[in-house]
């Protein structure tokens, strides 16, 4: 490992330049993060603004307190902002014109958007033949509904099969929480990006890569779709021959080594040991030796006896704390981790200690606490470098640059 005196801080994608024609979360998270890594990134919006501006804004709790919009503050930080109606002619003009003084397009116009607009992959390699043209979208650029709009909900969640494996607490479909689907996908463009640049650099050509959210979706779901079976098990995965994945309660327990628990003070623990070898030492651990042989001693056993030993279970969890257990389990040497709500893994110092957030300095809201990129490099620079741009604050800026 490279010690901290030899290290020498770069940014990794200095003197990248990046034209941003994308809105809502998933593309432009992943421009977000090239920003973090010191690229240049020019946001191009429609004279509204970006759809996501505003749009999950909560409510200012004190009368005169300024809001900064913290959602939009996330996908767009370090960016700057120019405003553009790339749906006119001369809107798309001055858009291709930017393009040729960069290295990136990142785009999530639908494909026939891109040929109306004349804002296609063959416009803008006519204009810089060695450009990365990142393309998103909900579902791809072939087939028949490659033009559909989809957000995450629809194209990440429901298309996909994820939310149909997952059943809800009423026996409905399960709800999601607002950019899930588009934060994981936005890191598959990124990735993309990444590697199309490797890519331009050894080969002196263009190079076009995409991402969507339904195919992010299915790599997310490779486990249910790829066939796994356990001796008495069932099967699961659809890949190989297309059944359906076995939904199942929680009572009806493949294995209580990884079931979630609660403990009596109402917090909830998630155990993760799936070597059923660890059975005995997680009776041990929890004091009921008497539970590694009988009716519970095999896998299979397990399985065939599991909502009656997951109600066993249930009670002897229920009987300590969540810390009590813990302890418990640690000395044991078992896996678990406490099921937190945001507002507990925003503080819980593990998570912080992960480099999960970074600050923003807002100059009229002052530092607040951000989303940071989810790697961290050890020798170069990777940060938050500034916040979101007002809407077309650096118009005249970046066009003055390419009138030059």
């Amino acid at each position: 490992m490279i010690q901290s005196s030899d290290a020498v801080s770069v940014d990794p994608l200095g003197g990248v330049r990046v034209l941003e024609l994308a809105n809502w979360a998933a593309a432009t998270s992943a421009a977000a993060i090239m920003a973090d890594l010191g690229a240049d990134v020019i946001k191009v919006e429609p004279p509204t603004g970006d759809s996501m501006r505003g749009t999950l804004r909560q409510a200012v709790l004190e009368p005169g307190v300024y809001n900064p919009d913290h959602a939009f503050q996330f996908a767009n930080r370090g960016k700057r902002s120019v405003v553009l109606d790339v749906s006119s002619a001369d809107g798309a003009a001055t858009a291709l014109k930017l393009a040729a003084t960069c290295d990136v397009v990142i785009t999530n116009l639908v494909p026939e958007r891109r040929q109306r607009y004349g804002l296609d992959v063959d416009d803008f390699l006519a204009v810089k033949p060695d450009l990365v043209i990142g393309l998103f979208s909900g579902y791809g650029e072939t087939g028949d509904e490659a033009s559909r709009l989809g957000y995450d909900t629809t194209a990440f969640f429901a298309r996909s099969g994820l939310q149909g494996s997952i059943p809800g607490p009423d026996g409905g479909p399960t709800r999601f929480r607002p950019g899930q689907g588009d934060h994981t996908s936005g890191l598959a463009l990124f990735g993309g990006v990444m590697a199309a640049l490797r890519a331009r650099d050894l080969s002196g050509q263009g190079q076009v890569i995409e991402a969507s959210l339904v195919r992010t979706a299915t790599w997310t779901l490779a486990i249910d779709f790829a066939p796994a079976a356990g001796p008495g098990l069932g099967v699961w995965g659809a890949a190989a021959d297309g059944r359906p994945v076995t939904l199942r309660r929680r009572q009806d327990t493949v294995s209580p080594l990884i079931e979630p628990f609660e403990c009596a003070d109402g917090a909830w623990l998630q155990l993760c040991n799936p070597d059923p070898r660890l059975w005995g030492r997680l009776c041990d651990a929890l004091e009921r030796p008497d539970l590694a042989d009988g009716e519970f001693a095999t896998p299979i056993d397990r399985f065939a006896n599991g909502e009656r030993l997951m109600g066993i279970l249930d009670e002897v969890f229920a009987a300590r704390t969540r810390s009590e257990w813990a302890e418990q389990l640690d000395a044991f040497g078992l896996t678990w981790a406490p099921i937190n709500s945001v507002a507990e893994a925003l503080v819980d110092p593990q998570v912080r200690a992960a480099g999960a957030f970074e600050s923003i300095d807002h100059p009229i809201a002052g530092s607040f606490d951000t989303v940071a990129a989810p790697f961290r490099l050890h020798t170069a620079t990777s940060k938050v470098r500034g916040p979101a741009p007002d809407i077309g604050q650096h118009t005249a800026e970046v066009l003055g640059e390419i009138d030059r």
